[in-house]
């Protein structure tokens, strides 16, 4: 089975902290929309995780994040890299910021809107997988949770459709500052390719 591993935290109200964002037309897509250039929402006082899949070259859609939906030179501080058509961008967004932000192609201007909402209940810790083991089952380790929080991990085998799905079966060890995540290979339930996310919901 191959594996594909996004690490994410969600808010009590399950705010999705990682996005993707592709070109299949002269426009942007996110996490596999039908709409065009569509507005998102992102939580005050999270750090978020935005893939980058867009057309290269010098007539590509590559990326940044503006503060100014009618500049591409009013990038947002908070976000890099920027102006990129493949790879991530880590967006951290102010406890205290008022948005909206926008994510714009530099080359043509085209832009999104995403909107910066208050955080709806307490903010997980930030969370990291720093390994993956893949035998008979699955074990993922991750570091800074705690135990007031659950670690629930998610899959999807196709991140254009934009649709995830809990894990069946899934236990978690929390010692020492480090949760061990384990579950049944997902080969049976989506085939040899999964994409796997950590999801934080609170006790």
């Amino acid at each position: 089975m191959w594996l594909f591993v996004i690490c994410g935290s969600t808010l009590a109200a399950r705010a999705q902290t990682n996005h993707l964002i592709t070109s299949p037309a002269f426009a942007y897509s996110v996490d596999g929309s039908p709409a065009t250039n569509p507005s998102f929402p992102l939580f005050a006082g999270t750090t978020n995780t935005l893939t980058i899949n867009t057309t290269p070259g010098a007539f590509g859609h590559p990326v940044v994040i503006t503060t100014n939906n009618l500049s591409v030179g009013a990038r947002f501080t908070n976000a890099a890299p920027q102006n990129i058509s493949s790879g991530t961008i880590t967006l951290k967004v102010p406890a205290n910021f008022v948005g909206p932000l926008y994510y714009m192609c530099t080359v043509h201007g085209f832009w999104g809107q995403i909107d910066i909402v208050a955080p709806q209940g307490p903010i997980p810790p930030p969370n990291q997988i720093v390994s993956i083991k893949v035998t008979a089952n699955v074990v993922i380790t991750s570091t800074g949770t705690n135990t007031t929080w659950t670690l629930v991990p998610e899959y999807s085998s196709n991140l254009v459709s934009g649709l995830w799905a809990p894990v069946p079966n899934f236990s978690n060890t929390f010692a020492n500052g480090t949760n061990t995540t384990t579950f049944d290979r997902l080969d049976p339930i989506c085939g040899p390719n999964v994409f796997l996310r950590l999801n934080q919901q609170k006790n």
